[in-house]
């Protein structure tokens, strides 16, 4: 999960990035680039929603696992 959270902060990161660099400039690049920044972030609220539920789904059922031995 280390290397998932690691992957996020990046993503992240860029993202930040991208939307300093684009902020000021209000040509149609930029709105495109906007556009792009919009939808990833919200792929990447999407991934990081399936992310918590994914490692929800391995603790439970690493702990019946464990309560089974």
């Amino acid at each position: 999960m280390a290397d998932l959270r690691q992957a996020t902060d990046r993503l992240q990161a860029a993202l930040e990035r991208l939307e300093r660099a684009v902020e000021g400039d209000r040509s149609e690049e930029a709105a495109g680039l906007r556009a792009a920044l919009d939808s990833a972030q919200r792929e990447n609220a999407q991934l990081q929603k399936v992310a918590r539920t994914v490692a929800d789904r391995l603790d439970s059922t690493i702990a019946r696992l464990k309560n089974g031995l």
